[in-house]
């Protein structure tokens, strides 16, 4: 994996963690065209929040500067 620090970790993480939010409030649209292709991006975006998670946790000290994961996603 990239040599990436905590605090862009944790930036990509409420980023995505936005962009899921942003797509799953979009599948509820009525005027919604292709709810296929919508919920196949909210996939491929979880697939990515995983993968964060798991470098942000790794990265992550109880009493560092970085908050515990859980807090970054709470409004999820």
């Amino acid at each position: 994996m990239a040599d990436v620090d905590g605090l862009t970790l944790m930036m990509a993480v409420q980023a995505v963690n936005e962009q899921i939010r942003r797509y799953e409030l979009l599948l509820t649209s009525e005027t919604l065209r292709d709810r296929d292709e919508i919920q196949s991006l909210i996939s491929s975006y979880e697939k990515t929040a995983e993968r964060l998670r798991e470098a942000y946790e790794s990265e992550w000290t109880p009493g560092g500067n970085l908050p515990e994961y859980s807090k970054l996603v709470s409004n999820r």
